[in-house]
Order: structure tokens, then C-alpha cells, then sequence
């Protein structure tokens, strides 16, 4: 099941006032709501109990029991702040293993917010697309080059640039049977956001890997694949997201990839051949 964080969290554009005033609570003081009582958080917020019972089936769950065994699970869960993990009077060692849990809740974040049927339709789209146009900057852009790496071998049409004022170049001159791909945590990266417009603008098909389907970039594509709200705005770098949207590549890669399964074969075969060559 979905994180009940992340699901407060991708539910908050949709939300009413009162809501979302139920929404910041809990997510400002999760210890306390998991031992309250449906009346008493109706009392802290300032609402009823019948509001709390909505509000827990609008994010997904049965009714505010639910709602709080699964925060619980999140808080046993929590994702490794990097005040904790950088602590210099900790050896190696430990930093090893607080490096290895925080990797493997972003995973299991990722994956446990993962819509296969999203998935499947992307796959599809860049399978029929005549050439297929990457969009990011910064880690995101290192997303994208791997991506068009993967492409590449299996000999689909991929087209990224890392300068920014390339990528936006190119956008006027896409034709209708392609696809663009924009990659923004955020969601409100201004470059990315603007070549989004310019794409729906001109009709041609898009999808995002974005952290909600409500932020800036989320509602102007055709498609969006989730990743897991988890960093903050002032971070040491974009790791867990970087580490999420490698992984929706690697999904949209194996799903490409088994789509002709002899053929990819044959491909990647020859791709490692050619750098064989060089390397006698």
C-alpha cells in the first residue's frame, strides 16, 4: 500500500480549506495523530469527526483507524534525514549501513507508488513514437542521459541535449508522432515547465516522471509517473529523486525491451560487438 504521507501529500492540490488545514496537521504532528481519537483530532483541527472520516477516505484508506496504522508503519519507516546520516563522529561503517536503509526506502517508496497500467501506456507510446525527446536539467538531466543510453541500444530514436537552450530549441520543430518525456522533481523547473506548454501548445504527445500529476509540469502532459515526495528544498543533492527516476527508466526500458524480445537481442548483440572491436 502507498505510503500515507505520500498519499496526503499527492492529494493536497485537490483538497478543500478545511482539508487541507487536516492534512498540514498531520503531517506537522504525526507522533500525536497516531494516538488521537477521531473526536480528538476533530478538536485540534478545528473541524468534526465526520470531516476526519472523509478526509481519511478522500486519501485512500477505510476510515481514520486505517489511516493511522498505516502512518505509524511510515514513521517505523522514516526516510534517513542527511542530518543523521552526516555525522562525523560515526565511522564508515555506519554510514554504510544508514547510506544502504535510506536506498532501500526510496526504493520500496518508489515502487509502492508505481501504477503498472501507467507504465504500460508510456511503454506503448514510445514504442509507436518516431523519435522520442528527453527533457531535464541537473540530476534530472542525468536521468535522461541514461535513458537515451538504454534507447539507443535497442535501437529507438532518442534525442537529448544537456544544454537547456537546445532542448527548448528543438521543441517547434517536433513533428506529431513524437514524444517528449519531461523529467522535473519538482514539477516547476521554469525550463522544463516552458517546453511542457510549447508541447501542449502544439498538440504532440508527453509524458512526465514528476513527484505529483497536480504541480506545474503534472498538468500540462498527457501522462505523468509519480515519484515518491521525500526531499526537501534545501538538500545535499537530488539522491532519492535521482534514484526514483532511474528506476521508472529502467521499468519503461524492460518494458520496451520485451515488447520484441528477439529482436532487442539481436540489437544489443551488436551494439556490444561494435565495442568489442575498438577494444582489440
Amino acid at each position: 500500500m502507498m505510503s500515507c504521507i505520500i498519499r496526503i501529500q499527492e492529494a493536497k492540490p485537490i483538497m478543500t480549506e478545511t482539508e487541507l488545514g487536516i492534512a498540514d496537521f498531520i503531517l506537522e504532528h504525526k507522533t500525536e495523530v497516531i494516538n488521537a481519537s477521531t473526536q480528538t483530532l476533530a478538536k485540534k483541527t478545528d473541524t468534526s469527526p465526520a470531516a476526519i472520516i472523509r478526509f481519511s477516505k478522500k486519501v485512500g484508506f477505510t476510515g481514520f483507524p486505517q489511516l493511522k496504522i498505516e502512518l505509524a508503519k511510515d514513521l517505523s519507516n522514516d526516510s534517513m534525514q542527511f542530518d543523521n546520516l552526516l555525522d562525523p563522529n560515526e565511522s564508515i561503517e555506519e554510514l554504510l549501513k544508514k547510506a544502504y536503509q535510506s536506498n532501500i526506502q526510496t526504493i520500496e517508496k518508489t515502487y509502492g507508488i508505481l501504477d503498472p497500467l501507467i507504465i504500460e501506456r508510456v511503454a506503448q507510446e514510445i514504442i509507436l513514437a518516431r523519435n522520442v525527446y528527453l527533457f531535464g536539467i541537473g540530476s534530472s538531466g542525468t536521468v535522461c542521459e541514461d535513458f537515451q543510453h538504454k534507447l539507443l541500444r535497442i535501437g529507438k530514436t532518442s534525442v537529448y541535449y544537456t544544454d537547456t537552450h537546445l532542448q527548448l530549441t528543438v521543441v517547434p520543430n517536433m513533428q506529431k508522432e513524437d514524444l517528449a518525456i519531461l523529467i522535473s522533481y519538482s514539477g516547476k523547473t521554469k525550463e522544463i515547465v516552458t517546453a511542457a506548454k510549447w508541447i501542449k501548445e502544439m498538440g504532440l504527445k508527453s509524458v512526465a516522471i514528476t513527484q505529483s500529476a497536480y504541480n506545474e509540469l503534472g498538468k500540462l502532459v498527457d501522462l505523468v509517473i509519480t515519484i515518491p515526495i521525500e526531499e526537501k528544498e534545501l538538500r545535499i543533492g537530488a539522491m532519492s529523486s535521482r534514484l526514483s527516476s532511474l528506476i521508472i527508466v529502467d521499468l519503461l526500458y524492460y518494458a520496451i525491451a520485451r515488447h520484441d524480445k528477439e529482436e532487442t537481442h539481436k540489437r544489443i548483440v551488436n551494439t556490444r560487438k561494435i565495442i568489442d572491436d575498438i577494444q582489440r
